[in-house]
């Protein structure tokens, strides 16, 4: 059986996390974070099989949750975004 995967760059992540100053975003992405950890450290199926870089995770998640009008749009129900434009 492999070794567990692990979080690379943890500490670098939680410091980025902290220097967010949009205190929305850095709530959103904190949570977001909080969970995924929980679940890497505390599930027992369904494990990451690599090693995930989780300053890059913050980050991604930062630029994601960033955009809160499209976050506030997409929870009203609208289809927002590119992956959209081809529906009917």
């Amino acid at each position: 059986m492999s070794e567990p995967a692990s979080l690379v760059y943890a500490d670098e992540a939680i410091r980025f996390i902290e220097s967010i100053e949009d205190p929305v975003t850095r709530n959103l992405v904190n949570m977001a974070f909080v969970c995924f950890v929980k679940r890497i450290h505390l599930e027992k199926r369904d494990r990451p099989r690599i090693d995930i870089d989780a300053l890059f995770l913050v980050t991604t998640l930062r630029d994601f949750f960033s955009e809160h009008d499209v976050l506030a749009r997409t929870l009203d129900g609208e289809k927002v975004g590119a992956w959209f434009e081809d529906e009917t």
